[in-house]
């Protein structure tokens, strides 16, 4: 979680020594900024920094009379760090550097309360394909052709055209066929299984405190004189 910490500094020039020492203390330099514009424009800003709008016209009024107005976003557990930085400078008043004056500025700082999301993983499912066998059967009728000779004794008488061709050489074939099992495999599809994901939304409330620093002014009578 981060904060932001805004201070009025003097001069430009100490707003940017400012600015150097903060980044050698180790706050990113990203996360610092030099607000300028008319003071309409600096109360807008401040406030979108979560600053309320007395403040933010506190701060637009002191860079109306000539001093800078730095902002520097740091997480929350260096904030008294960053602030009491900033006090050093603040109380620079008219000197270049960053010597103490009698001259002190508090600031106050606030935090805001930051919500973001991230995905997690809640479970699943799973799914894998493996392939087994399963022994099938199938009957199949099958033909066969046999060739078979007989013979049969005859007594015919041949015709004298008959007789001529009788006595020439030939050779008579004839072939027996036979139906043989040929196995193919065809595969379908019988199942499809689809994954999808179903989308849930609810709204779920996040509590949590933040902090402010509330100045306070009070005024402190002189100590009465004796009498003699």
């Amino acid at each position: 979680m981060s904060t932001t910490v805004i201070g009025t500094i003097e001069t430009s020039k100490i707003a940017h020594e400012l600015i150097d020492e903060l980044v050698k203390a180790g706050f990113k330099n990203k996360d610092l900024q030099i607000l300028q514009g008319d003071q309409d424009q600096l109360v807008a800003e401040i406030v979108e920094l979560g600053f309320d709008k007395s403040d933010a016209r506190g701060y637009a009024k002191a860079a109306g009379n000539g001093k800078t107005v730095v902002a520097a976003r740091v997480p929350q557990d260096k904030a008294e760090k960053a602030a009491a930085i900033f006090d050093r400078y603040e109380a620079a008043g008219d000197k270049e550097g960053s010597e103490l004056e009698e001259e002190t500025s508090l600031s106050e700082v606030e935090e805001r309360l930051s919500v973001g999301k991230s995905k997690t993983a809640t479970g699943g499912v799973r799914v894998t394909t493996s392939v087994s066998e399963k022994p099938v059967e199938k009957t199949v009728h099958l033909r066969e052709e046999h060739v078979e000779v007989e013979r049969e004794q005859v007594n015919r008488k041949l015709k004298p055209a008959e007789a001529e061709t009788a006595f020439q050489e030939k050779t008579v074939e004839m072939l027996g066929t036979a139906e043989e099992v040929e196995v193919a495999k065809e595969a379908y599809i019988v199942e499809e299984v689809t994954l999808g994901k179903r989308v849930e939304e609810h709204d779920e409330k996040v509590r949590d405190k933040v902090r402010h620093t509330n100045v306070e002014v009070e005024k402190i009578k002189p100590a009465a004189a004796k009498k003699h």
